[in-house]
């Protein structure tokens, strides 16, 4: 797969024929509980026809996606108009926060106030539910998206990475191997409720609890320090990894920890979502092999 990092350049240069005025659209908007499943992949996968960054979805893979991150389809919005879908926005809620994604308008609704009315749908919807903070995540350089959050109150957050390492070997001395514990699901669990970092929804506790089928390293390298890295590994792919190192570790407790992953798992291609692009894990990332497929900007709102 070929992996795309997003410019200010190329994606102006890809969305100048979205700038032209078109006249408002007229369009009704429904909760998302009056489709099936199979009706919400295909509005979504219609908004990300011509997307720059791909991102189609099975059935199974919605499923999935409003399980893993407590998406409520009932505060979800749909905009159709006559029989025809327009747009979709979901809406995931943990405790006093929602989480705005999938947020998309196919390319004949483009430009034509959707976009804002599915946003101003989902906030009333929050508003009434009394939550505090929204969230959400727009590609980088998306500039009419971030326009649009931004002139609805949004913050920008932090830029995130979304990293790839396509699948290779790598070498692991014996020696090393020596010390690092490969755990199972619940020892995981454990270890995540340990975890120092400020996650995003994606990364979140909740979103890999609710993931499931995870494991974990463990490792103890002498005159090094401690550390651990919690991953979910399924037929063709490793993800949701979080790593964490102990205060007073060096760097290379993180390095053996992804060397040993991927010894382990010298098949599988990894990705893993939502880096900190000044999370100081990123340049072992870099150096192991990991590229950058494109950026997130992490958006918020208080209420």
């Amino acid at each position: 797969m070929t992996n795309t990092i997003l410019t200010d350049t190329t994606y102006n240069r890809l969305t100048t024929t979205l700038q032209v005025q078109k006249p408002q659209a007229t369009f009704t908007l429904k909760p998302a509980t009056q489709f099936s499943v199979q009706q919400l992949t295909d509005v979504y996968n219609q908004t990300r026809v011509d997307y720059l960054v791909p991102m189609p979805m099975s059935v199974a893979k919605m499923k999935e996606y409003i399980q893993v991150y407590d998406v409520d389809l009932a505060q979800s919005v749909v905009a159709v108009s006559g029989e025809t879908p327009l747009g979709l926005g979901l809406l995931g809620i943990r405790g006093d926060t929602a989480w705005v994604t999938r947020l998309g308008v196919t390319p004949h609704g483009r430009q034509r106030g959707i976009g804002r009315g599915l946003m101003d749908n989902l906030l009333e919807n929050v508003h009434r539910l009394g939550l505090k903070v929204v969230i959400l995540e727009v590609i980088k350089n998306n500039v009419p998206a971030q326009t649009l959050f931004e002139s609805l109150g949004f913050e920008v957050l932090r830029d995130l990475l979304v990293i790839r390492r396509p699948p290779k070997p790598t070498n692991m001395t014996v020696s090393s191997t020596l010390y690092i514990e490969a755990l199972g699901y619940m020892d995981a669990l454990k270890l995540l409720k340990t975890r120092a970092d400020t996650p995003s929804w994606v990364t979140a506790n909740e979103s890999l609890n609710n993931a499931g089928n995870l494991s974990a390293l463990k490792a103890d390298l002498p005159g090094k320090g401690q550390g651990w890295l919690v991953y979910q590994n399924s037929v063709f792919q490793l993800s949701r990894l979080v790593l964490h190192r102990a205060p007073n570790a060096a760097p290379e407790v993180t390095r053996t920890l992804l060397q040993h992953l991927h010894w382990r798992h010298p098949v599988q291609d990894t990705v893993v979502e939502n880096v900190p692009v000044d999370d100081t894990t990123w340049p072992v990332f870099e150096s192991l092999g990991y590229m950058v497929s494109f950026m997130r900007v992490e958006m918020r709102l208080a209420l």
